[in-house]
């Protein structure tokens, strides 16, 4: 073999060397930088424990109204989202009397309110008390035939935004987090608080107290024993960092819907849904088969 040639086989690899090396690190340091950071601390959920249910008379057992908690792991202050969805499964004589006498497809079988709040978090360092402060809503509803065809337009359908201007405030002991004070404040309803206190034997029932302030001045003030004082209390929970963390919604025959708490699961890589579990958005769907 020439000098030549040999120059030529020398010059020809380092130039496909070079195309390959550029190619392999551009597309390495677009990933570094598009991948978003994770934490590896398990992330905390309150999950309510007892979700609303919906009038029987018009609605499938199961309908129920869900709330679910999530913030930053291992921060004493920083971001939250607050999820709060319904889902409806109507009753198939009731939805079937109105689309009768008002038309076809008025109600559809299924129906999901969505409304989702974002702001930040205030972990008190002496107690285990956090401070929830939302500053904006994102809400949708969205209706199918089809438990499936449902979800398909949950993931269609954006969401609108609003400016709002909510607190919670809960208190986490062993696994439960119970809601103390929460409040809204705007410029036609002024400053609004509610103040819960669970009586814990039955000398001291469990009472709400309702303020409003203006100017951080009290101009009312009502004590009351007449509130669901269920939705008060919420599961506390915290996941794997290496493993899917969804809860149950509804069942009907042999399909059962899972919630998928979205800001809690994209914290960390975690595994993909679990074998015959069909993931869709926000939501798990598991068909049994018979």
């Amino acid at each position: 073999m020439s000098s030549q040639t040999q120059e030529y086989s020398r010059f020809h690899w380092l130039f496909w060397f070079l195309i390959f090396f550029s190619g392999w690190s551009c597309q390495t340091i677009n990933s570094l930088l598009s991948r978003d950071p994770k934490s590896e601390i398990p992330a905390s959920v309150l999950f309510l424990k007892s979700p609303r249910k919906m009038n029987a008379s018009f609605f499938k057992d199961g309908s129920s109204h869900y709330r679910c908690i999530q913030w930053e792991p291992g921060k004493s202050t920083g971001y939250v989202e607050k999820i709060e969805f319904s889902f409806i499964a109507y009753d198939p004589s009731f939805a079937s009397k109105i689309n009768t006498e008002f038309g076809n497809d008025i109600v559809e079988a299924y129906k999901l309110i969505w409304n989702r709040k974002v702001g930040k978090f205030q972990k008190d360092k002496l107690e285990k008390k956090y401070v929830f402060s939302y500053k904006e809503s994102f809400f949708k509803e969205v209706r199918g035939n089809t438990i499936e065809s449902l979800l398909e337009n949950q993931i269609a359908y954006k969401e609108n935004k609003t400016s709002i201007d909510e607190i919670e405030i809960f208190e986490l002991s062993g696994e439960t987090g119970i809601l103390l004070e929460e409040g809204n404040r705007s410029e036609i309803g002024g400053d609004n608080r509610w103040s819960h206190n669970l009586g814990s034997n039955q000398f001291f029932t469990s009472s709400s107290t309702f303020t409003k302030l203006e100017n951080q001045t009290i101009v009312t003030e009502h004590t009351s024993t007449h509130y669901d004082y269920h939705q008060l209390s919420f599961e506390w929970n915290e996941t794997e960092t290496d493993k899917l963390y969804f809860k149950p919604v509804y069942k009907e025959n042999n399909l059962q819907l899972y919630f998928v708490p979205p800001f809690t699961n994209g914290l960390t890589t975690k595994t993909k849904e679990p074998f015959g579990y069909k993931r869709m958005g926000d939501f798990l769907l598991k068909e049994e088969i018979k």
